[in-house]
């Protein structure tokens, strides 16, 4: 498998306009995308730098009393903090393909619609030294 570039660094927050504002205010960045992903219970927020080349993926729980959401189980279990980076490939479905070939545990065996309507699909930590890798097919 093929990797374009890192596409963004997934960072869970409690509360997604004061981290937006705290990335602004202390590191100039701004926001390029935001928007409320209802199937998966999440507020979103894409901010970059002056660079522009990797982006943060600022992820809040639209409910964070709700444990079936992955994020606000982590929030709740771990707190805020460092979840997944994304990988930018150029076919998601060839790449998931190679990686399972490869040994690798897949969460998303199939893509599937992520933020900014990009196709995306996990990697599980324990087959990649401990980190959460989501793969990113720009739409």
């Amino acid at each position: 498998m093929e990797s374009e570039n890192v596409d963004h660094i997934g960072i869970v927050v409690e509360n997604l306009e004061n981290a937006i504002n705290f990335y602004q205010e202390k590191f100039g960045m701004k926001v390029i995308d935001k928007e409320i992903l209802e199937d998966r219970g999440l507020k979103v927020a894409f901010m970059i730098g002056k660079n522009g080349e990797t982006a943060l993926e600022l992820l809040e729980p639209v409910n964070h009393e709700d444990l079936n959401n992955t994020i606000a189980k982590f929030l709740k279990n771990r707190g805020p903090g460092l979840h997944h980076i994304a990988i930018r490939v150029s076919n998601i479905e060839m790449s998931l393909k190679d990686l399972q070939n490869e040994g690798l545990t897949l969460i998303d065996k199939e893509p599937r619609k992520g933020a900014r309507g990009h196709l995306v699909a996990f990697i599980h930590p324990k087959s990649s030294m401990g980190t959460l890798i989501e793969l990113v097919q720009e739409r």
